[in-house]
C-alpha cells in the first residue's frame, strides 16, 4: 500500500476515535456532575485533527520503517506521542480539566479503537465483552468519584 494511504488511513482511525472519546468524556463528565468543559466545537475538532496528526505520524513511522519482527517491541515508542496528546489536550484545558481528564480521554479512546478493531475484524463476541467490561470499570469510577 502506497505511504500515503497508509498514513491517511491511521490519521482517520486516530481522528475518529480521539473525536468519539470526546464526546464521550463529555458524556462521562455530564454524567458525574463535574464543571469540566470544552472548547466550541470547531476549535475541539482542529485539536482533535492535530492531535490524531500526531499519532497518526507515531503509529506510521513504526509501521513503515520498523521491521515486522521488532514492531511489536517498538509499540512502546508510542508512549511518547500519547504523552504528548494528553500534554496538548491538558493545555488546551487547562483551567476547566482536573488530573484524571487526560487519563480518561486516552482511556476512551483505546476503549473506541478497540471496540471499532474489533468489529471490524469480526469479533464481535470480543467487542460486546470489552463494552460490558468497560461500562462496569466506568461505572465503578462513577461511583467513586461521587462518594469522595
Amino acid at each position: 500500500m502506497h505511504a500515503a494511504i497508509e498514513f491517511a488511513a491511521f490519521w482517520a482511525f486516530a481522528l475518529v476515535t480521539l473525536g468519539v472519546a470526546v464526546i464521550l468524556l463529555n458524556l462521562f463528565g455530564n454524567v458525574l456532575e463535574s464543571d469540566m468543559e470544552l472548547l466550541r466545537p470547531g476549535r475541539e475538532a482542529l485539536l482533535a485533527a492535530f492531535a490524531s496528526l500526531i499519532e497518526a505520524a507515531g503509529v506510521w513511522l513504526i509501521v513503515e520503517f520498523i521491521p515486522v519482527m521488532y514492531r511489536a517491541l517498538a509499540l512502546r515508542a508510542m508512549i511518547l506521542p500519547i504523552l504528548l496528546v494528553a500534554l496538548i489536550y491538558k493545555l488546551m484545558h487547562l483551567e476547566s480539566w482536573g488530573v484524571f481528564e487526560a487519563g480518561l480521554l486516552l482511556a476512551f479512546q483505546v476503549a473506541t479503537g478497540f471496540i471499532i478493531a474489533a468489529l471490524m475484524f469480526g469479533h464481535y463476541q470480543a467487542a460486546i465483552m470489552f463494552i460490558a467490561v468497560f461500562a462496569i470499570i466506568l461505572a465503578l469510577i462513577a461511583n467513586i468519584l461521587r462518594n469522595l
